[in-house]
């Protein structure tokens, strides 16, 4: 499962790419109360013309229920210094999709990942796409 591993071990992600924080996981199989995904490190841009800013899909395979995702982010890839970004991410559209914007009113984090405050208690899988 792709958990957070430890400290130090984010991968760089680029503009115009993609990556997955969760690959169509079971949220119930997730091990611990509040499991954080792996940690990516957004690339610095070097033109002030390409604006900073991110976007987060997240899929479940079904209806989840009760759940709340956090987008979090830091300055140093330690599990202490991830804090939340924005609002909760507690609902979703009809087809069981929610989205959300990293746009330059949250800050400007080197560092993001998503922590599952509150897991579904519907046997559903999450698919969650950051894209850069």
């Amino acid at each position: 499962m792709p958990l957070y591993p430890a400290s130090g071990k984010a991968t760089l992600l680029n503009a115009n790419q993609q990556a997955y924080f969760f690959n169509n996981e079971s949220v119930a199989g997730l091990t611990g109360t509040s499991p954080a995904s792996v940690a990516f490190q957004l690339e610095r841009q070097k033109s002030a013309a390409y604006p900073f800013g991110f976007a987060v899909e997240i899929a479940f395979s079904g209806v989840p229920g009760a759940f709340e995702v956090d987008v979090q982010g830091a300055e140093q890839d330690q599990d202490m210094s991830y804090i939340q970004l924005g609002a909760a991410i507690t609902t979703v559209n009809a087809g069981n999709v929610a989205r959300f914007d990293g746009t330059p009113n949250i800050g400007y984090p080197k560092f993001v990942r998503l922590i599952i405050k509150t897991k579904t208690a519907n046997a559903v899988n999450i698919t969650a796409i950051l894209t850069r």
